[in-house]
């Protein structure tokens, strides 16, 4: 049997192209959209190469577009990164691999269906899905976290990557009869344009985290006990998250609240607001009518416990891990305990269930954080 289903996968495929010149075309195209991939923040990446890998199946055959995607992400990694990062290289390697595999069995079942087109269109897709779970599966495995969960998150926040990429391969395949390597332009131009505005995308992100950690540090430099105190807190809070399993969108969620958990203790410093504004001790009003966080002002209300009406279970666990986060910063550094006058986690934990505090002191635990008595 497994030589059967070896002898179905390397077998002969009639290519579009078979020429030398071809390959090496596709291998320049790919070491192209290697060389300016995205790093994502959990340590993968973004690019347009699977997607050129795809129809390179098609258009070259098995065997050199495997050659091609494992030569071209070996070749770009280690200009860019030397030997640093082997595990994000492996990763890259294994995922390509597996859906060129996964795109070749494929390919040869719709070659026989006419038109031909219908492979062109369903290869890049099948390819790209194979892509994203195979690499969430080793980033799962890495990581500790779900892989539905993982798989869900990018699919959310890269959905409009996969479409574009998914298009540029249809675009090359039925175009390649035609212009030959000249239809590798349109598709790679519209990949490295999917690329620049996904990076000003992410940039853009980042700029609104940065901004909000420079307004947070000008309000803790108004007590020096407090300095660095929610850096440290979203650090942790984001650990615990991503150990919990939750998806990226409710980690970088509570990383925001995380970071601003202790605005409402900052504002009341002399010298952070006017003279004319109430003294508020809640962070919750503080970024009250703020639309930038008004899907984190929930979670501070739970950090806050103030507020005691009903809370969404999600919101109740993510106020649980920022309070958690904060009292473990505080067990490391007796400067951060001796500015707060309770606990964060005496605040959350008598609204939140058994299983909801077992889930994220689990968590806490299996990262090897020493915590607090959680109640």
């Amino acid at each position: 049997m497994p030589l059967s289903l070896a002898a179905f996968l390397i077998g002969p495929i009639q290519p579009l192209d078979s020429s030398l010149f071809a390959s090496v075309y596709f291998l320049v195209a790919a070491l192209l959209l290697d060389a300016f991939d995205i790093s994502l923040p959990r340590g993968d990446s973004v690019g347009g190469a699977g997607a050129l890998c795809s129809a390179a199946l098609i258009v070259l055959g098995p065997i050199p577009a495997i050659l091609i995607a494992v030569v071209s992400a070996v070749v770009v990694h280690l200009l860019l990164r030397g030997v640093r990062a082997p595990l994000r290289l492996a990763a890259v390697i294994v995922s390509r691999s597996t859906a060129l595999v996964v795109g070749t069995a494929v390919f040869r079942v719709m070659s026989q269906v006419r038109p031909l087109t219908m492979a062109f269109v369903a290869v890049p897709a099948v390819f790209l899905v194979t892509e994203l779970v195979v690499a969430q599966a080793v980033s799962a495995l890495w990581t500790g976290r779900a892989l539905l969960r993982l798989i869900q998150g990018n699919a959310n926040s890269q959905g409009a990557l996969a479409a574009a990429q998914w298009s540029a391969s249809v675009l090359l395949l039925l175009t390649y009869s035609g212009m030959r390597a000249w239809s590798l332009v349109p598709a790679v131009a519209l990949l490295l344009l999917m690329r620049q505005s996904y990076a000003l995308f992410l940039s853009i992100r980042e700029t609104y985290r940065t901004t909000v950690e420079v307004l947070v540090e000008a309000a803790e430099s108004q007590d020096t006990r407090r300095v660095g105190h929610s850096d440290r807190t979203a650090v942790l809070a984001r650990s615990i998250a991503m150990g919990c399993g939750l998806a990226p969108s409710e980690v970088e969620r509570i990383g925001y609240a995380a970071l601003l958990h202790d605005l409402g203790k900052l504002a009341e410093q002399p010298g952070v607001i006017d003279e004319d504004v109430p003294v508020r001790s809640s962070s919750a009003d503080v970024v009250r009518g703020v639309e930038f966080f008004e899907q984190i002002e929930p979670i501070l209300r739970v950090c806050d416990g103030v507020d005691q009406s009903p809370s969404d279970d999600n919101d109740l666990l993510a106020g649980l891990i920022v309070a958690l986060a904060s009292d473990i910063d505080a067990e490391y550094h007796p400067e951060v305990a001796a500015a707060h006058d309770d606990s964060a986690v005496g605040r959350v934990a008598p609204r939140v269930t058994p299983t909801v505090k077992a889930r994220a002191v689990g968590a806490a635990l299996r990262l090897g954080y020493r915590i607090p008595a959680v109640g």
